[in-house]
């Protein structure tokens, strides 16, 4: 309904100092709503800076530990794990994501045991895994030797024992972030017959091929050895296919869905807040935050206004939740 102004309105009233700005808001971030990514590598010690993400870090085990004791003390809730691994540990079927004593499990037990509070997530796909970077179980489609997708229902089942390895280490939330159709279903059904029935999904439902990923695949080590991932990720100029994505995780057990990436997808974002009743997530990826960081090196804007103002666009648009490697810059801040 349109409605006029009253005669002596004036809005600008309500803007006159930061007291009475803060009093009347209607958006409001809270360390509880960030989710602090981290890439956990062999070895210990260890504290490789990502050239491309200033700030962000390959940590062992012992060093994750020690930064989530730091970030919990900040207010932080919950983090999700990345696994990277050297190059001769990765083969053609990522069989080392299957590793019940993998990198991530071993983790996740030193977190537990650590006394750490936050909510463990982990992230639940192959191209971390695999020889040739791509998301799952490979098949040709073509003549050539490069002619080939993920197979999507053999992956499938790679996912699920995959997610039950992860529950058993100690994972409160799986977050399959591989776009195959049907993983949430197949999952769910795993962990349930796993006794995990109360364990919490957080599907990537909404997850673009982007040119925002670069730098995370810097930091993950898993760019694809050949061709792209446009046969599984989500293409952009498609808007109502994310609602369809989206009302299938979600009819399969998805318990928070996920738009990714988050600044350029705000329109996505709040048309699934319009349509959906369960928790959203928004992740600002990599891309995003380099961006922020490479300007604000140039001095060419400020860099904590620019991460509040954009971390308060997603929470604006109808984000619950958002992945963000400024998750500890700015639970400082707030």
């Amino acid at each position: 309904m349109n409605r006029a102004l009253p005669r002596f309105a004036r809005l600008r009233r309500l803007r006159g100092n930061a007291a009475l700005r803060d009093m009347v808001v209607d958006v409001r971030l809270h360390p509880s709503s960030l989710i602090l990514p981290l890439f956990v590598r062999e070895g210990r010690g260890i504290r490789r800076e990502v050239s491309s993400m200033p700030g962000v870090f390959q940590l062992s085990s012992d060093e994750v530990v020690k930064d989530l004791k730091k970030a919990e003390q900040l207010g932080l809730k919950a983090f999700i794990l990345f696994g990277v691994l050297e190059r001769h540990e990765k083969d053609h079927a990522g069989s080392a994501a299957l590793d019940a004593r993998n990198l991530i499990c071993r983790t996740l037990q030193a977190v537990k045991k650590s006394g750490i509070g936050m909510a463990a997530i982990t992230d639940l796909c192959f191209c971390e895994y695999t020889s040739h970077g791509h998301c799952g179980v490979l098949m040709k489609v073509g003549k050539r030797s490069r002619d080939v997708t993920v197979e999507n229902d053999a992956t499938l089942k790679r996912l699920a024992t995959q997610a039950v390895n992860h529950a058993r280490a100690g994972a409160d939330m799986i977050a399959p972030s591989g776009m195959m159709d049907g993983a949430v279903a197949a999952i769910r059904s795993a962990l349930d017959a796993k006794g995990f029935s109360n364990l919490p999904i957080m599907s990537y439902a909404v997850k673009y091929a982007s040119s925002f990923y670069g730098p995370f695949r810097d930091a993950a080590e898993s760019a694809p050895a050949f061709g792209d991932r446009r046969s599984y990720q989500m293409d952009g100029r498609r808007r109502r296919e994310a609602l369809l994505e989206a009302r299938a995780d979600v009819e399969q057990g998805a318990d928070v869905v996920m738009v990714k990436p988050g600044l350029p997808y705000l329109d996505i974002l709040r048309e699934l807040k319009n349509a959906l009743d369960v928790p959203l997530a928004a992740y600002q990826v990599s891309g995003e935050y380099a961006m922020i960081k490479a300007a604000a090196q140039k001095g060419w804007l400020d860099e904590k206004a620019v991460m509040m103002e954009t971390l308060t666009a997603m929470k604006r648009a109808g984000a619950d939740l958002i992945l963000t490697y400024y998750a500890r810059e700015a639970a400082r801040m707030l």
